[in-house]
């Protein structure tokens, strides 16, 4: 569909649908209602004028040549007429009335249509009649409106009326394709034909001076045809030239003249359709500092030991070990000879020694004083008793002879050193829109490109007509 397209290309170039007539958009033409109008005892097959058009209400088109029931002209106008979202003009007209308020000299049509086999005259816009009036006695002609259209030979014309009588404008320098975007504007004594080539985003231009003046309006216009034809032609079902062997995709007529470059802005919507895109928005990390870490050297801090084992290491010779178990008391003299022992502990083996001594009386002070010339006068001791302890002697050897030693080792303690080895810097990221989405809009075109090659043209026999 070429509304929202074509709306989007008004706005751009002239600011407003205001300028838009009537709108035919034939895709899709089959969903939307198409109604019926009662004109004498002929049904007629109603294509209503459509968005974006200024005032839908007006300029509405019956496909004309279509009689009978208002079913049968309804089969008629979706099964026949409209064939491919397309409107065949040469199965019939479109005639458009009731367009007093359309200022004929000074408008702009643009057409999106199709060949559909080889090319052949025919008229596109056809809102020219002749009028005749008596005026003292003498005839005196005129006319209204005009056509325009394509000639055998692929060429546009222009016929109108002017001061001299008929005139035709054409030009060979538009060639032409299969399919075509193309239309004239009118106004300002200044008559151009545009055709858009968008394969080659360009556009073809030819501009011819006439007296606009001359122009009158007209009640109604075909499209397909036309009620005078410099040619002539079977006449249709409604008096009119039904000469257009083409397929019409789209149709648009503008108030006021609109120049060629402004043309080719409002092709491209008339023939394209319209996207919107929301966008995609895109994101990216961004470094907003660092984590310092502050790293030490490593190395040995220090040592312990522990213990690794023992080793078995041997004497040269048994132990000796013994015990002792006093046994009471008796009584001895002074001088008398005892045993005294002493005990010890030696890495776990108990023993003990004993030494012989001589007996002194405690009273004695531990001492004597030698006295006479007899043994006990040299000693100084007495004829006395005192108590001495007795102890039950206990030996043996320790059962072996070897000693077990304890071994223990250095162990090394690692780890971290007071002295800086460097410094670890961790980057931290935020996540930030790197490009917001941008909504876009625009318009693509339908249909296959090959259609819009120079290439279609092709000339059948010798014709030397323009």
């Amino acid at each position: 569909m070429s509304d929202k397209s074509l709306e989007l290309m008004m706005r751009e170039a002239i600011g407003s649908n205001r300028r838009l007539l009537a709108h035919y958009s034939f895709s899709g033409l089959s969903g939307r209602h198409i109604g019926n109008e009662l004109d004498g005892s002929i049904n007629y097959g109603v294509i209503e004028n459509c968005e974006p058009a200024n005032d839908t209400g007006l300029y509405s088109g019956v496909v004309v040549g279509v009689g009978g029931t208002v079913a049968a002209a309804k089969q008629f106008t979706t099964g026949t007429f409209l064939n491919g979202d397309k409107a065949n003009l040469s199965q019939s007209n479109l005639k458009v009335k009731d367009v007093d308020t359309l200022n004929f000299s000074s408008a702009s049509v643009l057409f999106d249509f199709e060949f559909n086999s080889e090319v052949s005259d025919c008229v596109l816009f056809g809102s020219l009649s002749k009028t005749s009036q008596t005026i003292n006695d003498q005839v005196v002609k005129g006319a209204k409106g005009y056509n325009f259209g394509i000639t055998k030979r692929g060429h546009l014309f222009f016929q109108g009326f002017n001061k001299q009588g008929d005139f035709i404008k054409s030009s060979s320098f538009i060639e032409l394709s299969k399919r075509n975007v193309l239309g004239f504007s009118v106004g300002n004594n200044t008559l151009s034909f545009t055709n858009c080539d968008f394969l080659n985003d360009r556009f073809d231009q030819v501009t011819f001076p006439i007296d606009t003046n001359f122009i009158a309006n007209n009640t109604e216009f075909f499209i397909g045809g036309s009620d005078v034809y410099f040619r002539g032609g079977p006449n249709g079902p409604s008096g009119e030239f039904a000469t257009s062997n083409v397929s019409l995709n789209n149709f648009a007529l503008f108030s006021g003249y609109i120049p060629p470059s402004v043309m080719y802005q409002l092709g491209s919507g008339l023939a394209g359709t319209y996207f919107e895109d929301a966008g995609t928005t895109t994101f990216t990390k961004r470094i907003t500092g660092y984590n310092q870490t502050v790293t030490f050297k490593t190395g040995i801090t220090g040592y312990d030991y522990q213990h690794t084992g023992s080793v078995e290491i041997a004497t040269g010779r048994p132990m000796f070990t013994g015990s002792l178990v006093e046994n009471g008391t008796t009584n001895i003299k002074e001088g008398d000879r005892y045993f005294v022992y002493e005990t010890f502990n030696l890495d776990g083996v108990t023993g003990f020694t004993k030494e012989e001594v001589g007996f002194l009386h405690p009273n004695s002070g531990s001492q004597y004083t030698p006295t006479g010339e007899a043994a006990f006068d040299t000693l100084g001791l007495r004829d006395v008793e005192g108590a001495v302890s007795q102890f039950i002697e206990a030996r043996g050897l320790s059962g072996s002879n070897t000693i077990t030693v304890k071994l223990f080792g250095s162990r090394m303690q690692t780890g971290i050193l007071s002295d800086v080895s460097g410094i670890v810097q961790e980057p931290l990221f935020e996540t930030v829109i790197d490009k917001a989405a941008v909504p876009t809009s625009g318009v693509n075109f339908l249909g296959e490109s090959l259609d819009f090659k120079k290439n279609f043209i092709k000339y059948l026999g010798d014709s030397i007509e323009s």
